[in-house]
């Protein structure tokens, strides 16, 4: 048997009539609306992937990297610097000084010669004395030596010293002069000026401690057996006295 199938006639719809309810339209459920695939943007909307930094943006990173750096350290400096203060006190002498002993020498010839003989023979004697005085403020030991001697025609040999240390008379007088021992040097000038030279080797005996005077006699003797072929000839000679201490 043929089935009919007839569709269900839907009245129409006037005007002024009132609405007709949807299911009323149809007898059949309209089917559900496809599913819609997402629209998809074309290639050009599509964002290109994120470029690597920049070199700008790499020394930026790196001033910032630093920057963090250097506070972290002043940040320790001053942690250290609070941590290391400590309570302190302090006491001072203050003046000190050092002031050097002297070992003054003078005397009292002024400037003048103890001897300028002229004209000296054979066995021709004479003396002269000298008032050394001592004026440092330290104990001292005082010395005669001989500097600056000429002897070109080699007299000095013929010429005998005898030189005492004691006490009366002064220099161009020695009246009233009085030894204080046994004479310091008995010899030839020659002698005297080739081994007394400096403090060390020098003659004498005086020790001063503090302000004092010495008289020293010197006497001399052109020897007999001078030489007929020494005359005219000269020698000279500087006696010295050197202290210290």
């Amino acid at each position: 048997m043929r089935l009919r199938h007839r569709a269900a006639r839907v009245p129409s719809h006037r005007a002024g009539d009132p609405p007709v309810p949807a299911q009323r339209r149809s007898r059949h459920r309209a089917e559900p609306a496809a599913a819609v695939a997402p629209a998809v943007p074309p290639a050009s909307a599509v964002p290109a992937p994120a470029a690597p930094p920049a070199a700008s943006s790499r020394r930026r990173n790196l001033g910032l990297a630093l920057a963090l750096v250097t506070g972290l350290l002043g940040s320790g400096a001053l942690v250290w610097q609070g941590t290391n203060a400590v309570f302190s006190s302090t006491t001072a002498n203050s003046g000190n000084s050092w002031t050097l002993g002297s070992v003054t020498l003078a005397d009292d010839d002024s400037g003048s010669a103890l001897f300028a003989v002229p004209s000296m023979v054979p066995t021709d004697q004479g003396e002269n004395c000298l008032t050394v005085s001592y004026t440092g403020n330290v104990a001292a030991s005082v010395k005669l030596y001989a500097t600056a001697s000429t002897d070109a025609s080699s007299v000095a040999q013929y010429v005998d010293l005898v030189i005492e240390e004691g006490s009366g008379g002064g220099f161009g007088d020695c009246t009233g002069f009085v030894a204080g021992g046994a004479a310091i040097y008995t010899g030839t000038l020659a002698n005297f000026t080739s081994t007394k030279t400096n403090h060390g080797n020098g003659v004498g005996s005086w020790a001063p401690t503090g302000t004092a005077d010495t008289v020293y006699r010197i006497g001399y003797t052109l020897n007999a057996a001078t030489p007929s072929n020494k005359q005219g000839a000269v020698t000279t000679v500087t006696f010295q006295w050197e202290s210290q201490s």
